[in-house]
């Protein structure tokens, strides 16, 4: 898999191939926005999993609300980007990415948390190491405590994810 050519994060990580995007720095008002929405989405993706006690119909009006976010979310982001392995920490990322990026540079990453998906986290970042990785460049980036509030619905999810991840591996 690709993902074994990215650096290991020295934090919980797991990996993945996800819609992924990197737009260089938009201004203060686009990460503002970007923000919010991240934080809206991580609140949704942060939620205590279901018990089996839960089942019944307050499980189904959740997924009739959790199918109309997602189609409310198609129409704000139409467009995914491709599918891309990355390892995804509690601060920091990397992905494989097609071109060389400046390191020291900022820039804006979309991620879906799942393919497919409409739910959309991006996240301000700025890029600590570019190294070139078989046909691209694994970049190695973090968003040094940007995300504010919404850091530990982040990390609540990342750790899920991770622990996934070890379930699978078992």
């Amino acid at each position: 898999m690709p993902a074994t050519l990215l650096p290991q994060l020295d934090t919980v990580s797991f990996d993945a191939e996800l819609p992924l995007a990197y737009q260089p720095q938009a201004d203060a008002h686009a990460i503002a926005q970007a923000l919010l929405g991240t934080r809206l989405a991580l609140t949704v993706l942060a939620s205590p999993a279901d018990s089996p006690e839960q089942a019944g119909p307050l499980q189904r009006l959740e997924a009739k609300l959790d199918l109309a976010l997602e189609l409310a979310l198609q129409q704000r982001y139409p467009q995914a980007g491709a599918l891309t392995p990355c390892r995804i920490g509690l601060e920091s990322l990397c992905w494989l990415h097609p071109a060389p990026l400046a390191v020291g540079s900022s820039g804006i990453v979309s991620l879906q948390p799942r393919a497919p998906s409409a739910l959309t986290l991006q996240l301000p970042l700025t890029i600590h190491q570019c190294q070139a990785a078989g046909h691209g460049y694994a970049v190695l980036a973090s968003w040094a405590g940007s995300l504010g509030e919404a850091q530990a619905d982040w990390e609540r999810w990342v750790f899920r994810r991770h622990r996934q991840a070890i379930g699978r591996r078992a």
